[in-house]
């Protein structure tokens, strides 16, 4: 999917979102369920199930808000880091102080700041409008024109970057293989020990074995909870590329050694 972008002052103003606001909002049905909002998982206790929902596409400013809100409405609950952890007996109250947080924090563009429009060549509906939920959580002042392409402010375009570059490696996800917590640490650390030896010895046994067959399962593996999808995406194309090197005829011992000493240090920092 290729995305293009220009400058808003070479080309028509998009029309007004007053008098089209399924275009500035695509997605007005009230009866989302949360899930269509926050990454949600559920974590067991002795007193029931948790939510654990991840607000890291926030801005902190939502999250304070939306902090003030579970205290004001006396929800119980706790932070770890930018997840809010909760009893799931409260979600549908805390799917509606969510949409009011997120609501609160809405705002329009600004017409006399520099904008940018990025080309929506090939994303269906359901896309715009999760792209649309992710820029209204993370309070990006955004809308789609006439054009049906994306219109932000120029000093936003490298967030909606990144936040396009995130939903969309949240799609090549839904074909990969899923693994709990705790298989996916084990893989990150075997396939850490397997870099370890090859960026020493690029013919080490047991690290050429080990590299190809947990990288060819990494390179299959979708995001685990807590990690930047994009970021696992790139993870996934190191170890498919050391997988192909290893496999290759024409393969030095410096290239191996360099492409795993670099795996090495991205996954030292993950396990």
């Amino acid at each position: 999917m290729v995305l293009r972008f220009w400058s808003r002052q070479d080309k028509n103003q998009p029309a007004d979102p007053a008098n089209d606001s399924a275009l500035s909002h695509p997605n007005n049905d009230s009866s989302d369920d949360l899930s269509e909002h926050v990454e949600i998982e559920l974590c067991d206790d002795e007193q029931g199930d948790w939510l654990a929902i991840e607000l890291h596409e926030w801005a902190s400013e939502t999250r304070v808000l939306l902090a003030q809100l579970l205290v004001a409405d006396g929800v119980i609950h706790s932070w770890q880091g930018t997840t809010l952890l909760a009893n799931e007996s409260s979600e549908a109250k805390i799917d509606a102080l969510i949409e009011e947080a997120q609501a609160a924090q809405a705002r329009d563009l600004d017409p006399h700041l520099p904008q940018t429009a990025f080309e929506m060549t090939d994303w269906n509906a359901g896309l715009q409008t999760e792209l649309s939920q992710r820029l209204l959580a993370a309070g990006v002042p955004h809308e789609f024109d006439t054009d049906g392409d994306l219109v932000c402010h120029e000093d936003d375009e490298e967030h909606v970057e990144v936040l396009i570059e995130e939903l969309l490696a949240r799609c090549i996800d839904a074909e990969l293989t899923e693994l709990d917590g705790l298989e996916a640490n084990n893989l990150l650390s075997a396939m850490f020990e397997a870099t370890d030896r090859l960026r020493r010895d690029a013919r080490d046994a047991k690290g050429v074995l080990g590299a190809v067959n947990h990288g060819e399962r990494l390179a299959t593996t979708a995001t685990p909870f807590g990690f930047s999808a994009s970021a696992w995406m790139s993870l996934r194309e190191s170890c498919g590329a050391l997988v192909e090197l290893l496999e290759s005829d024409e393969a030095s011992d410096f290239a191996v050694r360099e492409l795993a000493s670099q795996l090495r240090d991205i996954l030292q920092r993950l396990v």
